[in-house]
């Protein structure tokens, strides 16, 4: 791929959603090939017909937020899109990109100047995009990143790796004592206890060894499919693994739920997969319910709500189906340390006020990019007091911010959950002198219950909240169920 090229531009607003992309009704579509015709199909219904190899989108903050769907990146790959512009990315898609072989371009300005069908250039070498006569500025490239496109993306670039012979990094974890250090924020301890790294800063790029992958049934044909285009004989560690069945069961979402079911079979046969799960539960409660996501440890999956074993101190996130083959396949897995946000949970939750109602207010607060690609870490009393279940519940719910993960500290409560000493895990908690980006700090006694109202995650509350505690969950599911915006 050039350094220098232009294209002409589709232009989007702010917070485009995966949802936006390629609704979740064409989710299960069986080829990208066919669901490529339905991207943007309910914002620019031309798009899927007109679009040529080469156009650029150019778009404002937040680009691909939502769900993980790897798909969303897929299909404006294969419409031949090879570079976005954007103030800013959700940061699964961000990955999802890359690995699907577009080229993303973060700038703030170029928005302003152009319009639909100008064409605009990009010099990768000067870090700069022009278009009607004005310049900007944009983000440099890492190399790696730029070779995943250059090859055509990860499966291709993958490919070539396992051509040439994979060299697996001999990586030695940190010793407990190591792990003591204080001056971090939970998610750099986490990443370099894995990752063997004595210092690590937000922004440095980390090869880790995750210590657990999920794949849920609405990717498997897609990891299948991967896997089959990679050429995958083995797998690196099938201990590593679970598959959950759970989106698509009962099968009644579509006619062609069968390939999901059978596709999630096949991988298991075909490498040796024990930890399954068919129709059992919910995939995220699994993980914790198993003790397959434990503290102090790194777990990645399918789905964007992978955040929710942060609720017991498990650096966790989405991660694509592409990325889930290549690193399957390796064992290993890049991550970009995040930078953190500290946010402290004083007083004590009223009656009919639940940690769904603090996260939601958090959300509120901060808005739909407010945590986007940073740690969203949960100290205080009321942190504390937090069931376990609880603490998922806040954990899941990061995601919505565009968070990287949402941590809550070890402590009596997950020990005794997971069965482990808190010795072992008590490390993985808030230091005073770590370098937090801003600290948010709320008193939950004052909190009342809240709503959350479609499409983003703005919040409502009513000021008559008190007088129907404890009933106000139910009342509301009943009353206005429509008005519960989906998580």
């Amino acid at each position: 791929m050039e350094k220098l090229f232009s294209g002409k531009i589709w232009k989007f607003g702010d917070d485009i959603d995966t949802d936006t992309i390629i609704p979740g009704k064409r989710g299960t579509i069986p080829t990208i090939e066919e669901m490529k015709k339905y991207a943007f199909e309910l914002l620019k219904p031309e798009f899927g017909s007109t679009v040529k190899p080469g156009d650029i989108l150019v778009a404002g903050s937040n680009f691909g937020c939502g769900s993980s769907r790897e798909m969303a990146a897929t299909v404006l790959s294969y419409n031949g899109v090879r570079c976005i512009i954007a103030k800013s990315f959700a940061r699964i898609f961000f990955r999802n990109a890359f690995n699907s072989g577009i080229i993303l371009l973060q700038c703030d300005g170029i928005q302003e100047v152009c319009e639909g069908g100008d064409i605009v250039t990009v010099d990768v070498d000067a870090r700069t995009v022009s278009v009607n006569g004005k310049s900007f500025s944009v983000g440099e490239i890492p190399e790696n990143l730029f070779h995943i496109v250059a090859n055509g993306g990860l499966i291709e670039d993958t490919k070539k790796r396992m051509a040439e012979g994979i060299i697996r990094l001999d990586i030695h974890p940190l010793s407990l004592e190591q792990c003591r250090k204080t001056g971090y924020t939970m998610a750099e301890k986490l990443l370099k206890k894995n990752a063997g790294k004595e210092h690590v800063e937000p922004g440095d790029i980390v090869i880790t060894k995750p210590d657990m992958f999920m794949i849920h049934d609405i990717y498997t044909p897609y990891l299948v499919d991967t896997m089959n285009k990679m050429g995958a004989k083995t797998i690196d560690d099938p201990e590593k693994v679970t598959i959950v069945w759970d989106h698509c069961m009962p099968t009644a979402v579509a006619k062609n739920d069968s390939a999901h079911y059978d596709a999630g079979l096949e991988l298991a046969r075909r490498y040796g997969i024990k930890k399954l799960h068919i129709g059992e539960g919910i995939c995220h409660s699994l993980m914790h319910e198993e003790k397959y996501a434990k503290p102090g440890e790194i777990a990645v999956a399918t789905d964007s709500h992978t955040t929710t074993y942060g609720g017991a101190a498990n650096f966790c996130t989405g991660i694509g189906t592409a990325e889930m083959a290549a690193a399957l396949i390796t064992g290993e897995l890049w991550f970009k340390v995040p930078s953190a946000v500290k946010i402290v949970l004083n007083g004590h939750l009223q009656d009919g006020v639940l940690s769904k109602d603090v996260i939601l207010k958090i959300l509120g607060d901060i808005k739909a990019d407010g945590g986007q690609y940073k740690s969203l870490e949960f100290t205080g009393p009321a942190a504390h007091e937090m069931s376990m279940t609880a603490r998922f519940t806040v954990a899941n719910m990061a995601l919505e911010a565009g968070a990287k993960c949402g941590l809550f500290e070890a402590d009596e409560k997950t020990a005794e959950y997971y069965g482990l000493p808190l010795s072992d895990i008590d490390w993985i908690c808030v230091d005073e002198d770590a370098r937090y980006e801003k600290v948010l700090t709320y008193d939950v006694s004052r909190l009342e219950p809240q709503l959350s109202c479609p499409p983003r995650v703005w919040t409502m509350f009513t000021p008559s909240a008190k007088s129907l505690a404890p009933k106000w969950t139910r009342s509301i599911w009943e009353a206005a169920p429509t008005a519960i915006w989906r998580t």
